[in-house]
């Protein structure tokens, strides 16, 4: 805000046409946090994955454009490549019927949905001075959302994270959140004018902890429960 002042207001929608109304509610803002999509695609059919992941995104990034923040953030995953995404035709969507995906399309079609998130953010938020898109590899969470299948993956990164190039490094939750809140304070701190072009960067491991802080990393290395 304008007085320096943190302010969080909690909106329920009902649908996502709703967005756009609350212009009217939030008209103005500094920096918008995108961590949102779904949680399990392979339980859903494709035009429904599609949905929350581009068409939900892009309007979020749109209000945000509207009320003219400086800054988006945006949760998307590692080694996405948006310029190489193809967007997908009609016919090849109705193809894919409208039964569960399961985990082998899902992970086929992975990277192309999160290139066209990537995409529907930087062209929905022409305006937006800075668009940070966030690529972590393994996000570790206190409790496995994914039964045995997390907890094997994080009990297995533990011991190949310190080999591992730093982009396919895991990533704990609380970690990645400071790094979103902290680099955007960032951003916004920063006086340069960039007049009508727009700075679109790609952060992995090595980014949030330096923008988070060693010593945060260090205090979630010493205090992490065993998993």
């Amino acid at each position: 805000s304008a007085e320096g002042e943190s302010k969080v207001k909690r909106v329920n929608l009902a649908r996502v046409e709703d967005i756009s109304t609350y212009t009217k509610k939030i008209e103005r803002a500094d920096a918008c946090l995108i961590a949102l999509g779904a949680s399990a695609p392979h339980h859903m059919h494709l035009q429904q994955w599609l949905s929350v992941e581009i068409d939900l995104i892009r309007t979020i990034a749109e209000f945000c454009n509207t009320i003219q923040v400086r800054s988006i953030s945006l949760l998307s995953a590692v080694d996405v490549e948006n310029e190489s995404a193809v967007p997908f035709t009609k016919e090849e969507i109705e193809s894919y019927g409208e039964g569960a995906l399961g985990w082998i399309k899902m992970i086929i079609l992975y990277m192309r949905v999160k290139g066209l998130e990537e995409k529907a953010v930087i062209e929905s938020a022409s305006d937006v001075q800075y668009i940070r898109i966030f690529q972590p590899n393994t996000i570790v969470t206190e409790e496995p959302r994914y039964g045995w299948f997390d907890a094997t993956l994080f009990r297995l990164h533990k011991l190949v994270d310190r080999y591992l190039p730093s982009q396919y490094h895991s990533v704990d939750v609380r970690l990645l959140g400071a790094a979103m809140v902290a680099d955007a304070k960032t951003k916004l701190q920063e006086r340069e004018d960039l007049g009508s072009q727009q700075d679109v960067a790609m952060l992995s491991y090595e980014d949030y902890v330096s923008v988070a802080g060693k010593a945060f990393q260090d205090r979630l290395t010493a205090n992490k429960d065993e998993l």
